[in-house]
């Protein structure tokens, strides 16, 4: 377990001067289809969820009722 721990620790290290060597890279341009792709399947997936425990709640009710 030591071993494992020793090694994290180190891979840890070994990554942190990694990215602090690259910090100064150039910013690229943001990929604005997949950023608008990922807001429709997001929202949409929340519509349908929502939508979908409104209509088993309301299938429940009718249910109860008879």
């Amino acid at each position: 377990m030591s071993r494992l721990i020793a090694f994290l620790a180190s891979s840890f290290l070994l990554g942190v001067a990694q990215a602090a060597e690259i910090a100064d890279a150039p910013i690229p341009e943001p990929n604005y289809t997949g950023i608008i792709i990922f807001l429709v399947l997001m929202v949409g997936s929340g519509v349908w969820f929502f939508w979908k425990i409104m209509h088993t709640d309301k299938k429940t009710k009718q249910e109860e009722d008879k």
